[in-house]
């Protein structure tokens, strides 16, 4: 990951997963997580650009430090956006 910076997390990981051919697509690992998961009556559901993440991890394009990095931003930004969001229909 250059160390440029990034305005919006998820337009910036969708590119960087453009740019390498890597899509949101869970493989079978992922889908056996899930069904683990909730197994244990533990519900994690990640959005696209969350599995975006993984999958670049996965193909060797980010490095676990950075995928932390990264999503911690993401989870800020989307935080934001629904504080934000709130504000503007609870005035």
């Amino acid at each position: 990951m250059t160390q440029q910076a990034i305005v919006n997390v998820a337009s910036y990981v969708r590119k960087l997963a453009e740019d390498h051919k890597v899509t949101d697509n869970r493989d079978g690992v992922s889908r056996m997580a899930v069904a683990i998961t909730g197994l244990a009556d533990d519900v994690v559901e990640l959005d696209n650009v969350e599995q975006l993440l993984v999958n670049l991890k996965r193909k060797g394009v980010l490095t676990e430090s950075e995928i932390f990095n990264l999503q911690d931003r993401y989870l800020r930004e989307q935080r934001n956006l629904q504080a934000l969001g709130d504000e503007i229909r609870d005035p």
